[in-house]
């Protein structure tokens, strides 16, 4: 409407960036009346960025910000407030110029003048310092849109006006009515044709009450009137209306002006009429996804919406001509067995041809994941008819959907995964996708596994075979870099098409990779995410996610490592009768400060069981009241310890005036200055408690009291019914009454620790240390003697009855507390602990309604490189962008030769002259120097296996010995022998060392890893080699492309290629 509200244009969180100085340009300048007219430079901190744009407005954090004012971290006397500034450019990634912004509206005049004081102090502060960050402040716009009346409807003539008619053919002239698409190629003359068309098919349907056909009406009913405006075609109907509301606003028929334009305006406006009668699912998915998010958008106000028209279309699919072979094909489809017939999709088979659409069916499409990315896919697949073929056709095979996904359903994934439901909880993602798939297409055949598609799988499914013939295009749904790089490589290796999809948020991207043609998805892949320094974690956060997955690593430590260690040692140490043994044993593997900790870790947790009174069973109440007790103390004291001894030691070390080794000071840039917080009792003496103190105490207590609950839930039986509920519950009073208990006792001890550490310094420091950890262990061993079982919690974010999101929450917030950080709620706590990955059910059906379009361009075949798109969107902005795949890079070669990624030299084994077992590596080098079409003076350098070397000619070249071994025990002997380099470093007068080493080298122990590449070794029906070759004339260095050594009896890649589809 002419009032939309926008709240916020992107949905991104603005992110807080370090500051470094703010200077006012020409400071001298006295004509500026007020600040809102100076313009001033903002300055990031080293190695920080901004994501400001021009027109943003930003707001400054001091040191003594607080999100709600009533907590001043560092002891600050009062909050200080800065002024709100607009961008006015941005001069490069860290710096920026801005100005005093202001919001006017519903302002007085007064308090205009107020603001101008105030202005002035806050401007100066600003100036002094005192701000720390900034970030930016999404401020809400109004935006006007006409409706489709308005604009279609003549507007009413003024009094001395013309009335003037529109229609929606004119709308090509407004660029604003339309929302930009790049590289779509929607010029005036194409936007025209599709606007003009759109209106003429509008008034066919009015006039005829169906949607025009391709075939005659007279010769599809049977006979008829004989008159020719019978006769004629609907075809020919459509023209005309195209061509009368084209005249509406030129005296020519066509509005194009050159002959190149009227061709093409002929051109659009034939495949606009022969292809609007069908329905082409991936394009009604597409209008689906995007639709929906415009009605979220005008009902929420989140996100911009889209301006007025989005002109879309996939006519790239429509490109090319048959070529013989694919009228050979095409000729075999129209004598399919009956038996083989299949309900072909309709609209698709209309637009497309049945040969497409039959090529589709018989395809094996192998699915990798299936989550929300994979069901969409499976859905549109599964309307689109993929996987409902027979076998029959060239290969004489069936069609199938191939899915894998190894994860299981949780309930966070049903409100973006809509093939799962309530039930399907717990269950196989893959497993529970193939029994919704079969609810709605019976006759779609889909194949699942549970098992992963990586490097380390071992007897699965997915091996050479399966990569070379057992599918001909991958589509990727995963949510991880690392498996989307392992499929690429195997698509390499094989030929095969990839379609790969990801999103984040409104935001989402589709890229095609075309077998020999373009580059691979490993060509461009996008950098790792960065990873948050420990020194970081542990000492100097300045992010709310710095302190999150502190907490994060804190619970997996509390209450799974903690539990893990406990149960692992617990019967080694009921059994050990020499504690001493045990202790040396842990300093000699871990260290002394290592072994110290884990000492006291194993007495904190099996310490406890033999002051536990009643019976170990959480039906005695007895026993759980003892539970309750031992846990609420040991929470008190890890909240003491980790919120106010720690900071303490931290500041005692580096204190408020330090410096660094460049002489700046310490507590500055990213480094925030603690405050140690403790408990202090309402009723202290000591101690004054403010209002402040009481958000501290309350928020101490939180913690204490969900640690304190899972503590008791690792002691307390799993399987009881009420665990969780009632038996392990914590009221935050408890907590409270527990503190004060134990307030003053821990200060108590505390003293006294710090006395006897200073009394002890007779001793030396190996005797401490080994005398610290045996008594640390005597604790442990009267605890072990029990022989307890602890329970190991795995972090869980989706059940929100466990309390692991809100231990999380508590001791992040705590921790951001005191070191000034805004905090954070549980639901962004859950996201960032939680890795959650933001997904909308409306981006994923785009982005896979992009990868369905992509597909058929694969499967038909014969369309050149340019006619693929690779898609880049975002719905919150709007943003569509459609690029073609980049070419395959080529490298330079021998003679002048290229080569690429997709290249490879095939060797052969098999056959009675030289099977694969036996072939030398001599015999392997004439090959490759053969199949290469190496000259005389062309020499191989050096062939390596993976990062193993198995020949180097300064090496290697005249040892016969060496050339006459087999190539495959060469391999074998150079995974082996990694890890023997050092054991090749004796004296070779040493005859007695030198005969151990020849006693022991047939007996070599394998790693784990050496293990795991000699069977894949074994596994694998080819060997790929790296192979560098030198001209010894000029000395020039070449890389040919990958040697392939097939094994006996196994086709080529050649072959395989010829396999897929073209």
């Amino acid at each position: 409407g002419s009032n939309s509200l926008v709240v916020d244009e992107d949905g991104e969180t603005p992110s807080s960036t370090l500051l470094d100085r703010v200077e006012v340009n020409n400071p001298d300048d006295d004509n500026t009346e007020s600040t809102t007219d100076k313009i001033s430079t903002i300055h990031c901190l080293e190695g920080e960025r901004h994501d400001v744009s021009m027109g943003d407005v930003i707001e400054f954090q001091g040191e003594h910000n607080s999100d709600d004012g009533s907590l001043l971290p560092n002891g600050g006397g009062g909050k200080t407030t800065f002024p709100k500034c607009q961008v006015v450019s941005v001069k490069s990634p860290t710096c920026f110029m801005v100005k005093e912004w202001r919001d006017r509206k519903g302002e007085s005049k007064n308090q205009a003048e107020d603001d101008k004081e105030k202005s002035s102090k806050t401007w100066k502060s600003l100036l002094e310092g005192k701000a720390r960050s900034f970030s930016r402040v999404k401020v809400p716009k109004q935006l006007s849109f006409s409706s489709l009346r308005q604009i279609l409807q003549p507007s009413s003539p003024g009094e001395g006006q013309k009335a003037t008619t529109t229609t929606v053919s004119d709308c090509w002239e407004n660029d604003t009515l339309f929302a930009p698409i790049l590289d779509k190629s929607f010029d005036p003359v194409r936007r025209r044709a599709v606007m003009t068309c759109t209106a003429a098919l509008d008034a066919f349907v009015r006039k005829y009450g169906r949607l025009p056909s391709k075939s005659r009406p007279t010769e599809k009913n049977g006979g008829g009137s004989s008159s020719s405006k019978q006769k004629r075609t609907d075809m020919e109907r459509f023209h005309s209306l195209v061509r009368k509301m084209a005249k509406e606003k030129d005296d020519d028929s066509s509005p194009a002006t050159t002959s190149n334009e009227k061709q093409r305006w002929e051109s659009l406006v034939d495949q606009f009429a022969r292809t609007c009668r069908a329905k082409f699912t991936p394009v009604q998915a597409l209008s689906g996804a995007v639709g929906a998010q415009e009605v979220l958008k005008a009902a929420s106000g989140l996100y911009n919406p889209v301006c007025q028209f989005l002109l879309y279309d996939c006519d790239e699919v429509l490109q090319g001509d048959l070529s013989e072979e694919e009228e050979e094909d095409a000729e075999e489809c129209e004598h399919d067995d009956e038996a083989d017939m299949v309900t072909l999709p309709e609209g698709q088979s209309y637009i497309l041809g049945e040969r497409t659409s039959r090529k589709l069916a018989r395809s094996r499409l192998f699915l990798v994941g299936a989550g929300a990315i994979g069901c969409e896919l499976l859905k549109n697949l599964a309307a689109m008819g993929a996987g409902t073929g027979g076998g029959g056709g060239k290969k004489g095979r069936a069609g199938r959907l191939i899915l894998t996904d190894m994860d299981t359903i949780e309930k966070s994934n049903l409100s973006r995964q809509l093939l799962f439901r309530d039930h399907d909880v717990g269950e196989f993602k893959s497993v529970a996708a193939r029994a919704a798939m079969s609810r709605f297409s019976s006759g779609c055949r889909v194949e699942t596994h549970t098992c992963r598609v990586g490097e380390d799988e071992e007897g699965g499914p997915f091996d050479d075979d399966f990569w070379s013939s057992g599918c001909d295009v991958v589509l990727n749904a995963l949510d991880n870099v690392e498996a989307r790089l392992f499929v690429d490589s195997q698509c390499v290796a094989h030929g095969l098409g990839l379609i790969d999809a990801g999103t984040l948020g409104p935001k989402g991207n589709m890229q095609v990779v075309v077998p020999n043609e373009s580059e691979s998805y490993g060509s461009s892949a996008d950098p790792p995410e960065p990873s948050i320094p420990v020194c970081t974690l542990k000492n100097f956060p300045y992010e709310i996610s710095h302190t999150i997955q502190w907490a994060r690593d804190l619970f997996d430590g509390y209450f799974y490592r903690r539990p893990k260690q406990a149960n692992d040692h617990v019967n080694e140490i009921a059994a050990m009768e020499d504690l001493g043994a045990f202790g040396r044993t842990l300093i000699e593997k871990l260290g002394e400060d290592a072994a110290s900790d884990m000492a006291e870790e194993l007495g904190e947790d099996l310490g406890p069981f033999p002051f536990i009174v009643g019976n170990a069973d959480c039906s005695d109440p007895e026993y759980v009241l003892a539970v309750k007790k031992v846990s609420l103390n040991w929470a008190i004291r890890e909240a003491h310890r980790l919120f106010y001894v720690a900071m303490d030691e931290l500041l005692q070390k580096h204190p408020a005036d330090s410096v660094d080794d460049d002489g700046a000071a310490f507590w500055s840039g990213t480094r925030r200055k603690p405050r140690p917080l403790r408990f202090i009792p309402l009723g202290s003496e000591e101690d004054e408690v403010s209002a402040q103190q009481v958000i501290i105490n309350e928020r101490i207590a939180q913690f204490v009291r969900s640690a304190a609950r899972l503590r008791m839930e690792s002691f307390l039986a799993v399987d009881d019914n009420q665990v969780g509920d009632e038996s392990s519950s914590i009221s935050l009073e408890e907590a409270l009454v527990s503190l004060e208990e134990q307030a003053k006792l821990l200060y108590k001890k505390k003293k006294s620790k710090e006395i006897l550490h200073n009394l002890s310094g007779g001793a030396s420091s190996d005797d401490v240390t080994m005398s610290q950890v045996l008594e640390k262990l005597n604790g442990a061993k009267t605890g072990a003697s029990f022989l307890p079982i602890l329970n190991i919690a795995d972090f869980e974010k989706d059940d929100e009855s466990n309390g692991h999101v809100a231990f999380v929450t508590a001791a992040s917030n705590l921790r951001a507390m005191s070191y000034g950080i805004p905090p954070a709620d549980a639901m962004e706590t859950r996201r960032v602990a939680g890795r959650i990955v933001p997904a909308m059910i409306t981006t994923t059906g785009l982005v896979s309604a992009l990868s369905c379009l992509e597909l058929v361009k694969m499967v038909r075949g014969g369309l050149p490189l340019a006619m693929h798109r690779n898609s880049f969107v975002n719905l919150a902005l709007p943003f569509f962008a459609f690029t073609a795949p980049v070419p395959a890079e080529e490298v330079g070669g021998v003679d002048g030769k290229t080569h690429t990624i997709w290249d490879r030299i095939t060797v052969k084994g098999g056959g009675n002259k030289t099977p694969t077992r036996t072939m030398t590596l001599g015999k392997f080098l004439k090959k490759i120097h053969k199949k290469a079409g190496c000259g005389e003076e062309i020499e191989i350098s050096s062939i390596s296996y993976g990062p193993f070397m198995i020949y180097a000619n300064f090496l290697h070249g005249d040892d016969e010995g060496v050339l006459a071994t087999p190539l495959l025990d060469t391999v074998r002997d150079a995974v082996i022998s990694e890890d023997d380099d050092d054991d090749m470093f004796f004296e070779e007068d040493d005859a007695e060392e030198e005969g151990e080493k020849e006693n022991t080298s047939s007996a070599v122990i394998l790693s784990e890893e050496q293990k795991a590449i000699l069977s894949k070794l074994e596994r694998k029906r080819f060997i790929d080699f790296s192979v560098a070759v030198e001209n010894v004339e000029t000395g020039e260095e070449f890389e040919l492309p990958p040697v392939r050594l097939v094994k006996d009896k196994e086709r080529t890649h050649d072959e395989n290629i010829e396999d897929m589809p073209q």
